[in-house]
């Protein structure tokens, strides 16, 4: 005879393995359909690609010029370009097939670059050189040739952010970063780049446009998540780049591939249009915001940029940002400035190369009569925790919704998995880990984790009362920027 408990368990054990088998079958599936999405973008890509390339190689081949000219367009910085056009070097024509030519070229070698309208672009440098004597006003960027990392709205293009289920949804208007560069004559979006799957990690991978390889070791990362941008500036194939930041994403690829990068402080410049890794457009988080910022061979080029931004339509158009023109005087001021300079933040440790250069930087800038001073960087490992527990308090679950269930970044998985440990076991595992010299992870596993309304809100005073500690010391030692070192690369 059955034991009274069988028809109840046999129940529930068979409710449980039907909801297995959904969810294994419900997982493979999307996992294909990702796949599949993948790589029919990608095949269209190359398709597009290859009419590109005879298009260049045939319509407009008569304006491609001899190589010494190829070369100094492809070595020149935007200001240098702006320079060969007033001075009738080479035509705006030129600028623009030799630029899309090597963006092939860039994007086929590292994967740099996701979407191409090289077409548009040279159209549009083709009726600028048909009325060069046209008076356009003072304009910036008459003629310069911009990339634009892939998650900024430009029209008939995608806004993946690395995303294979957000591919074939080309947005319907640009976005006012890129309204703001074409009224300065610029050829935005005339090439878009990669960065990776979500743009929350320091690396430029996705299943469609594959790894991001730096430019001068094919073996190296780029660095992330405006990774493209950093290659593709890297190796020429733009004068100019725009990119966005929110822990680094600017930062990081300049320094691994050896260029400019600006974030702006955020609310300084707009951000309409931008696409976030949210199902609902909109991210909810906004102590840590994101902003938008230049990549280029010069600190002129970001200068260029900025002031292209901080026009009256701007701030028009975007009314919560705060009005703060460019202000000339102050960018030209030559005053003696008080430098602060370490070379190690002891969390993480910095490549001897960089605190070679972060010390030779701090002797030219003694040199030129700065007061350089060593500064020590307050309780960096309070900062991680406030990263990690401010953007990650909802334990991450916005973000791994906007996946719309395509197979999630395996750069991601210790993330993930660490935002699913119960918040009771968080000190007992740190503590482990601790102790086998996993100082940082468990630092980290430590602040992660969901939080309630209470404990968000105890963070975002405890985030103020950071940010004041830094600004107070600053202020107290009279210190107008710090001069500081970053890690080392890692493999791909």
């Amino acid at each position: 005879m059955l034991n009274k408990f069988s028809w109840p368990i046999g129940l529930i054990a068979g409710v449980v393995l039907l909801k297995l088998i959904r969810h294994f079958f419900r997982r493979s599936y999307f996992a294909r359909l990702a796949h599949q999405n993948a790589e029919k973008k990608r095949l269209a890509r190359d398709q597009r690609r290859d009419q590109l390339l005879n298009l260049l190689r045939t319509k407009y081949a008569q304006h491609m010029p001899d190589a010494s000219i190829v070369q100094k367009i492809s070595e020149s910085t935007a200001v240098e370009l702006l320079d060969g056009l007033e001075k009738k070097h080479f035509t705006y024509a030129q600028i623009t097939l030799v630029l899309s030519l090597r963006s092939i070229k860039i994007g086929q070698e590292t994967n740099a670059t996701t979407e191409e309208f090289f077409d548009e672009a040279m159209e549009q440098a083709v009726a600028l050189d048909a009325n060069a004597d046209t008076d356009e006003n003072g304009v910036l960027l008459k003629g310069i040739p911009i990339s634009i990392k892939e998650h900024i709205n430009q029209k008939g293009a995608d806004s993946s952010m690395g995303m294979s289920m957000r591919n074939f949804k080309p947005s319907t208007k640009d976005s006012l970063v890129i309204q703001l560069l074409k009224q300065q004559g610029a050829l935005a979006g005339f090439v878009r780049t990669a960065t990776i799957q979500g743009m929350m990690l320091p690396d430029t991978e996705s299943a469609t446009y594959g790894v991001g390889r730096n430019p001068f070791d094919y073996d190296r990362t780029t660095g992330g998540s405006s990774g493209g941008e950093g290659a593709l500036i890297a190796a020429r194939g733009a004068p100019i780049g725009i990119g966005t930041d929110i822990g680094g994403s600017i930062r990081i690829p300049a320094h691994f591939c050896g260029v400019f990068g600006y974030k702006p402080t955020p609310g300084r410049v707009t951000t309409q249009g931008l696409t976030s890794p949210s199902r609902r457009t909109y991210i909810g988080e906004t102590n840590i915001r994101s902003t938008v910022g230049p990549l280029g061979r010069c600190t002129d080029d970001l200068v260029l940029v900025m002031r292209s931004f901080l026009q009256d339509n701007m701030w028009l158009n975007d009314p919560q940002l705060c009005r703060q023109p460019w202000r000339e005087e102050r960018f030209q001021d030559k005053k003696r400035l008080t430098i602060g300079f370490f070379t190690s933040d002891n969390w993480f440790p910095p490549a001897p190369a960089c605190v070679r250069a972060v010390n030779e930087a701090a002797e030219m800038l003694r040199q030129l009569g700065h007061n350089v001073v060593p500064y020590t960087p307050i309780d960096v490992p309070e900062a991680v925790r406030l990263f990690t527990s401010i953007i990650g308090a909802d334990a991450n679950l916005h973000f791994i919704e906007s996946l719309e269930n395509e197979p999630i970044n395996p750069l991601y998985l210790p993330l993930v998995y660490a935002s699913k440990v119960p918040n009771f076991l968080r000190p007992t595992l740190a503590f482990l880990m601790r102790l086998v010299g996993e100082r940082r992870n468990s630092h980290i596993l430590k602040s992660g984790g969901s939080k309630t309304a209470y404990q968000y809100f105890d963070m975002i005073i405890d985030l103020k009362f950071y940010i004041n500690k830094w600004l107070d010391d600053l202020k107290e030692k009279k210190i107008d920027l710090l001069l500081v070192s970053y890690t080392k690369q890692k493999k791909i």
